[in-house]
Protein backbone atom coordinates (compact mmCIF):
# COMPACT_ATOMS: atom_id res chain seq x y z
CA UNK A 1 0.00 0.00 0.00
CA UNK A 2 1.08 3.59 -1.16
CA UNK A 3 0.47 6.28 1.81
CA UNK A 4 -0.45 9.33 -0.01
CA UNK A 5 -2.55 10.48 2.62
CA UNK A 6 -0.60 12.31 5.40
CA UNK A 7 1.49 14.32 3.34
CA UNK A 8 4.74 12.94 4.41
CA UNK A 9 8.38 13.29 2.85
CA UNK A 10 9.42 10.45 1.12
CA UNK A 11 11.88 12.29 -0.63
CA UNK A 12 14.33 12.13 2.03
CA UNK A 13 16.08 9.03 3.85
CA UNK A 14 17.36 9.24 7.22
CA UNK A 15 20.11 7.04 8.64
CA UNK A 16 19.77 7.79 12.34
CA UNK A 17 22.24 7.19 15.04
CA UNK A 18 21.78 6.08 18.44
CA UNK A 19 23.25 9.36 20.52
CA UNK A 20 26.04 8.57 22.67
CA UNK A 21 23.96 9.89 25.98
CA UNK A 22 20.96 7.91 25.39
CA UNK A 23 20.55 6.95 28.98
CA UNK A 24 19.88 10.78 30.16
CA UNK A 25 17.11 12.14 30.48
CA UNK A 26 17.28 14.87 27.14
CA UNK A 27 15.69 18.15 29.00
CA UNK A 28 19.33 19.30 29.96
CA UNK A 29 20.27 19.46 26.22
CA UNK A 30 16.73 21.21 24.68
CA UNK A 31 18.53 24.86 24.91
CA UNK A 32 20.84 23.57 22.35
CA UNK A 33 17.98 23.28 19.61
CA UNK A 34 16.53 26.44 21.42
CA UNK A 35 19.25 28.67 20.40
CA UNK A 36 19.69 27.42 17.19
CA UNK A 37 15.92 28.06 16.18
CA UNK A 38 16.57 31.13 17.59
CA UNK A 39 18.97 32.39 15.29
CA UNK A 40 17.23 31.44 12.52
CA UNK A 41 14.16 33.42 13.41
CA UNK A 42 16.20 36.36 15.03
CA UNK A 43 14.41 36.12 18.44
CA UNK A 44 15.29 34.91 21.61
CA UNK A 45 15.63 31.39 22.62
CA UNK A 46 13.08 32.35 25.62
CA UNK A 47 10.38 32.87 22.52
CA UNK A 48 10.86 29.26 21.88
CA UNK A 49 9.57 25.94 22.91
CA UNK A 50 9.54 22.59 21.89
CA UNK A 51 7.33 19.87 21.56
CA UNK A 52 6.03 16.17 20.79
CA UNK A 53 5.21 17.25 16.62
CA UNK A 54 3.63 20.26 16.05
CA UNK A 55 0.36 18.34 17.72
CA UNK A 56 1.44 18.48 21.02
CA UNK A 57 1.86 22.11 20.87
CA UNK A 58 -1.71 22.76 19.39
CA UNK A 59 -3.00 20.60 22.36
CA UNK A 60 -1.17 22.71 25.11
CA UNK A 61 -2.63 25.80 23.48
CA UNK A 62 -5.94 24.96 24.19
CA UNK A 63 -5.55 23.98 27.43
CA UNK A 64 -3.50 26.79 28.61
CA UNK A 65 -6.21 29.03 26.84
CA UNK A 66 -8.79 27.34 27.80
CA UNK A 67 -7.62 27.26 31.74
CA UNK A 68 -6.65 31.39 30.75
CA UNK A 69 -10.39 31.85 30.41
CA UNK A 70 -11.59 30.48 33.35
CA UNK A 71 -9.80 32.61 35.30
CA UNK A 72 -10.75 35.46 33.32
CA UNK A 73 -14.63 34.54 34.35
CA UNK A 74 -14.96 33.88 30.69
CA UNK A 75 -15.98 31.47 27.81
CA UNK A 76 -12.81 30.18 25.48
CA UNK A 77 -14.17 30.17 22.04
CA UNK A 78 -12.05 28.27 19.50
CA UNK A 79 -12.83 29.85 16.16
CA UNK A 80 -11.75 27.65 13.28
CA UNK A 81 -11.91 28.63 9.33
CA UNK A 82 -12.86 25.40 7.95
CA UNK A 83 -11.96 23.03 5.87
CA UNK A 84 -8.64 23.01 8.16
CA UNK A 85 -6.31 20.24 9.99
CA UNK A 86 -8.84 18.80 12.10
CA UNK A 87 -6.71 17.99 15.12
CA UNK A 88 -7.90 21.34 17.29
CA UNK A 89 -11.31 20.94 16.58
CA UNK A 90 -10.91 17.38 17.91
CA UNK A 91 -9.50 18.63 21.21
CA UNK A 92 -12.12 21.05 21.56
CA UNK A 93 -14.55 18.45 21.33
CA UNK A 94 -13.36 16.05 23.78
CA UNK A 95 -12.29 19.28 26.89
CA UNK A 96 -16.34 20.45 25.47
CA UNK A 97 -14.77 23.74 24.27
CA UNK A 98 -16.97 26.32 22.18
CA UNK A 99 -16.02 26.08 18.68
CA UNK A 100 -17.52 28.25 15.82
CA UNK A 101 -16.47 27.00 12.80
CA UNK A 102 -16.21 30.13 9.76
CA UNK A 103 -16.23 28.51 6.17
CA UNK A 104 -13.44 30.09 3.94
CA UNK A 105 -14.59 32.23 0.65
CA UNK A 106 -14.97 30.28 -2.29
CA UNK A 107 -11.35 30.85 -3.76
CA UNK A 108 -10.19 29.43 0.45
CA UNK A 109 -9.72 33.26 1.54
CA UNK A 110 -10.40 34.49 4.71
CA UNK A 111 -13.69 36.11 5.40
CA UNK A 112 -13.76 38.75 8.00
CA UNK A 113 -14.96 37.76 11.50
CA UNK A 114 -16.74 39.33 14.69
CA UNK A 115 -15.99 38.89 17.86
CA UNK A 116 -17.48 38.72 21.14
CA UNK A 117 -15.93 40.61 23.68
CA UNK A 118 -17.68 38.70 26.71
CA UNK A 119 -15.37 35.64 25.54
CA UNK A 120 -11.65 34.81 25.15
CA UNK A 121 -11.36 33.99 21.47
CA UNK A 122 -8.23 31.92 19.78
CA UNK A 123 -8.58 31.48 16.32
CA UNK A 124 -7.10 28.88 14.48
CA UNK A 125 -5.53 29.50 10.89
CA UNK A 126 -3.60 26.66 8.84
CA UNK A 127 -0.96 29.01 6.65
CA UNK A 128 -0.28 27.48 3.78
CA UNK A 129 -4.19 26.02 4.36
CA UNK A 130 -4.59 22.40 4.69
CA UNK A 131 -6.00 21.46 2.73
CA UNK A 132 -6.30 23.77 0.10
CA UNK A 133 -3.04 24.58 0.53
CA UNK A 134 -3.57 28.43 -0.31
CA UNK A 135 -1.21 31.15 1.73
CA UNK A 136 -2.44 33.93 3.60
CA UNK A 137 -1.75 37.29 1.95
CA UNK A 138 -0.21 40.32 3.01
CA UNK A 139 -3.63 42.20 3.44
CA UNK A 140 -4.88 38.77 5.09
CA UNK A 141 -1.61 38.74 7.37
CA UNK A 142 -2.41 42.29 8.49
CA UNK A 143 -6.18 42.02 9.21
CA UNK A 144 -5.16 38.54 11.49
CA UNK A 145 -2.28 40.24 13.43
CA UNK A 146 -4.99 43.17 14.61
CA UNK A 147 -7.52 41.13 15.75
CA UNK A 148 -8.58 41.12 19.24
CA UNK A 149 -7.79 37.82 19.69
CA UNK A 150 -5.18 35.22 20.18
CA UNK A 151 -4.38 33.54 17.07
CA UNK A 152 -2.73 30.17 16.74
CA UNK A 153 -1.14 29.93 13.26
CA UNK A 154 0.14 26.62 12.28
CA UNK A 155 2.70 27.09 9.38
CA UNK A 156 3.73 23.46 9.21
CA UNK A 157 4.10 23.62 5.12
CA UNK A 158 5.73 27.00 5.24
CA UNK A 159 9.35 25.45 4.09
CA UNK A 160 7.98 24.40 1.01
CA UNK A 161 7.75 27.64 -0.52
CA UNK A 162 11.14 29.38 -1.11
CA UNK A 163 8.73 33.18 -1.21
CA UNK A 164 6.88 32.12 2.13
CA UNK A 165 5.13 35.16 3.76
CA UNK A 166 4.58 34.89 6.99
CA UNK A 167 4.79 37.90 10.40
CA UNK A 168 7.70 38.52 12.36
CA UNK A 169 8.00 36.09 14.78
CA UNK A 170 8.54 37.81 18.32
CA UNK A 171 6.47 41.12 17.42
CA UNK A 172 3.05 40.13 18.09
CA UNK A 173 2.01 39.57 21.73
CA UNK A 174 -1.04 37.57 20.54
CA UNK A 175 -0.29 35.37 17.73
CA UNK A 176 1.83 32.33 18.64
CA UNK A 177 3.47 30.33 15.72
CA UNK A 178 4.23 26.57 15.39
CA UNK A 179 6.25 24.89 12.61
CA UNK A 180 7.42 20.78 12.57
CA UNK A 181 10.10 18.65 11.44
CA UNK A 182 7.61 16.27 10.12
CA UNK A 183 7.20 17.63 7.31
CA UNK A 184 9.56 19.25 5.18
CA UNK A 185 12.81 17.59 7.53
CA UNK A 186 11.22 14.04 6.98
CA UNK A 187 11.06 13.46 11.03
CA UNK A 188 7.10 12.45 11.28
CA UNK A 189 7.92 9.62 13.48
CA UNK A 190 10.06 10.92 15.51
CA UNK A 191 7.60 13.88 16.59
CA UNK A 192 9.60 17.23 17.00
CA UNK A 193 7.65 20.28 16.67
CA UNK A 194 8.27 23.99 17.64
CA UNK A 195 6.41 26.65 18.35
CA UNK A 196 7.44 30.85 18.66
CA UNK A 197 5.82 33.47 20.87
CA UNK A 198 6.15 36.81 22.95
CA UNK A 199 8.16 35.12 26.12
CA UNK A 200 5.46 36.11 28.66
CA UNK A 201 2.55 34.20 26.52
CA UNK A 202 4.94 31.26 26.08
CA UNK A 203 5.51 31.03 30.27
CA UNK A 204 1.93 30.84 30.65
CA UNK A 205 1.32 28.27 27.96
CA UNK A 206 4.05 26.11 29.16
CA UNK A 207 3.04 26.08 32.47
CA UNK A 208 1.09 22.94 30.93
CA UNK A 209 3.95 21.52 29.21
CA UNK A 210 4.83 17.71 29.98
CA UNK A 211 8.78 17.69 31.54
CA UNK A 212 10.29 15.47 28.41
CA UNK A 213 7.99 16.10 26.17
CA UNK A 214 11.13 15.81 23.39
CA UNK A 215 12.74 12.07 23.07
CA UNK A 216 16.38 12.50 22.85
CA UNK A 217 16.45 10.86 19.18
CA UNK A 218 14.01 13.75 18.08
CA UNK A 219 16.69 16.52 19.86
CA UNK A 220 19.32 15.65 18.04
CA UNK A 221 18.24 14.89 14.95
CA UNK A 222 16.74 18.32 14.82
CA UNK A 223 20.07 19.88 15.77
CA UNK A 224 21.45 17.69 12.64
CA UNK A 225 18.98 18.79 10.23
CA UNK A 226 18.92 22.02 10.79
CA UNK A 227 22.75 21.84 9.82
CA UNK A 228 22.21 20.30 7.20
CA UNK A 229 22.01 22.57 3.87
CA UNK A 230 20.84 20.14 1.43
CA UNK A 231 17.27 18.82 2.66
CA UNK A 232 14.78 21.83 2.09
CA UNK A 233 16.87 22.77 -1.67
CA UNK A 234 16.51 19.22 -2.56
CA UNK A 235 13.16 18.07 -0.99
CA UNK A 236 11.49 21.15 -3.17
CA UNK A 237 13.40 20.31 -6.04
CA UNK A 238 11.82 16.70 -6.30
CA UNK A 239 8.44 17.53 -5.26
CA UNK A 240 8.39 20.59 -7.99
CA UNK A 241 9.23 17.70 -10.05
CA UNK A 242 6.54 14.84 -9.37
CA UNK A 243 4.08 18.09 -8.77
CA UNK A 244 4.72 19.11 -12.27
CA UNK A 245 4.09 15.25 -13.25
CA UNK A 246 0.82 15.08 -11.70
CA UNK A 247 -0.46 18.52 -12.36
CA UNK A 248 0.29 17.49 -16.55
CA UNK A 249 -1.76 14.58 -15.88
CA UNK A 250 -4.04 16.47 -13.91
CA UNK A 251 -4.63 18.72 -17.14
CA UNK A 252 -4.23 16.03 -19.92
CA UNK A 253 -7.81 14.36 -17.60
CA UNK A 254 -9.42 17.62 -17.35
CA UNK A 255 -9.52 17.34 -13.72
CA UNK A 256 -9.68 20.87 -11.67
CA UNK A 257 -7.28 21.04 -9.20
CA UNK A 258 -5.93 24.52 -6.77
CA UNK A 259 -2.40 26.19 -6.87
CA UNK A 260 -0.42 24.63 -4.47
CA UNK A 261 3.61 25.70 -3.33
CA UNK A 262 3.72 22.67 -0.90
CA UNK A 263 3.53 18.50 -1.25
CA UNK A 264 0.01 18.34 -1.32
CA UNK A 265 -2.35 19.17 -4.32
CA UNK A 266 -5.98 19.90 -3.51
CA UNK A 267 -8.18 18.18 -6.02
CA UNK A 268 -11.78 17.61 -8.03
CA UNK A 269 -13.30 14.00 -7.81
CA UNK A 270 -16.69 12.99 -9.08
CA UNK A 271 -17.78 10.30 -6.78
CA UNK A 272 -17.58 9.76 -3.02
CA UNK A 273 -16.06 6.25 -3.64
CA UNK A 274 -12.82 7.58 -5.42
CA UNK A 275 -10.62 7.00 -2.00
CA UNK A 276 -12.06 3.40 -1.81
CA UNK A 277 -11.10 2.81 -5.71
CA UNK A 278 -8.19 4.13 -5.34
CA UNK A 279 -7.23 2.43 -2.05
CA UNK A 280 -8.16 -1.26 -3.97
CA UNK A 281 -5.61 0.26 -6.70
CA UNK A 282 -2.53 0.34 -3.40
CA UNK A 283 -2.94 3.65 -3.27
CA UNK A 284 -4.08 5.46 -0.39
CA UNK A 285 -5.22 8.75 -0.79
CA UNK A 286 -6.62 11.53 1.29
CA UNK A 287 -9.37 11.53 3.63
CA UNK A 288 -12.84 13.04 3.26
CA UNK A 289 -12.94 16.97 3.46
CA UNK A 290 -16.01 19.06 5.90
CA UNK A 291 -18.38 20.66 3.67
CA UNK A 292 -16.35 19.41 0.05
CA UNK A 293 -17.03 15.89 -0.09
CA UNK A 294 -16.15 16.43 -4.26
CA UNK A 295 -12.50 17.25 -3.57
CA UNK A 296 -9.79 15.28 -2.46
CA UNK A 297 -6.13 16.53 -1.31
CA UNK A 298 -3.08 13.78 -2.63
CA UNK A 299 0.39 14.34 -0.80
CA UNK A 300 3.27 14.80 -3.23
CA UNK A 301 5.57 11.90 -2.92
CA UNK A 302 8.89 10.15 -4.79
CA UNK A 303 9.15 9.34 -8.29
CA UNK A 304 7.89 5.97 -8.05
CA UNK A 305 4.95 6.85 -5.31
CA UNK A 306 4.02 9.17 -8.11
CA UNK A 307 4.10 7.31 -11.14
CA UNK A 308 1.95 5.00 -8.65
CA UNK A 309 -0.80 7.09 -8.20
CA UNK A 310 -0.46 8.52 -12.03
CA UNK A 311 -1.25 4.95 -13.03
CA UNK A 312 -4.29 4.97 -10.79
CA UNK A 313 -5.90 7.91 -11.50
CA UNK A 314 -5.81 7.00 -14.91
CA UNK A 315 -8.17 4.15 -13.95
CA UNK A 316 -10.21 6.10 -11.77
CA UNK A 317 -10.82 8.50 -15.08
CA UNK A 318 -11.75 5.66 -16.87
CA UNK A 319 -14.14 4.32 -14.18
CA UNK A 320 -15.84 7.83 -13.95
CA UNK A 321 -14.14 8.52 -10.30
CA UNK A 322 -12.56 11.96 -11.10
Amino acid sequence: MIDLSNNENSIIKHNIKIPENIHKYPCDNEYLLKEKLAKIYNVKPSNISLGNGSSELIYRCIIAFNQLAKSLGKTLNLIVFTPTFELALNIAKALEIKTTFIPLNDDFSLPKISLNDDELSLVYITNPNNPSAKELSEDELEYIKNLDAYILLDEAYAEYNPDFTSLQKDKHKNIIFTRTFSKIYALAGLRLGYMIADENLLEYIDKFILLDNINAFALYEGLRVLDDRDIIPHTRAKIKENKELIISVFDELNIRYFKSNVNFILHEIKDLKYADFMHSLGIKVGRAINNHPLLNRISVGNYDETIAFIKALRLAKANDFV
